[in-house]
């Protein structure tokens, strides 16, 4: 219960609300948009930190407290946190598959 009420929480929150927003500029399906949050939720908890000096590097200098500046990254990862490891997991099964031809082809020969 106390957990409900931690800064972690408050991330997820935010990082849910960004896949929300997300799901719904792309007007997905309810699955999607369920995913969509989920993912948003998990990605901002671990994520949120290495966005803000990745969002300060684009934007330049942000103004705000420490909680508004991991609320603003929680939700920027949240939205993009579907897109980001789609793209992660899109990369593993490519590796995977080239690998798996590129010892193919040495066992033939």
């Amino acid at each position: 219960m106390e957990w409900l009420f931690s800064a972690d929480a408050r991330l997820a929150l935010g990082g849910a609300l960004g896949g929300a927003v997300g799901w719904m500029t792309r007007r997905g399906s309810f699955t999607d948009g369920v995913i969509q949050v989920a993912v948003g939720g998990i990605c901002a908890v671990y994520l949120a930190p290495i966005a803000i000096p990745t969002l300060t590097a684009q934007l330049g200098p942000i103004t705000g407290t420490t909680e508004e500046l991991a609320r603003l990254s929680a939700f920027v990862v949240g939205i993009g946190g579907v897109s980001v490891s789609g793209f992660i997991i899109d990369l593993f099964h490519f590796w995977r598959v080239r690998r798996g031809r590129i010892a193919k082809d040495t066992s033939d020969e």
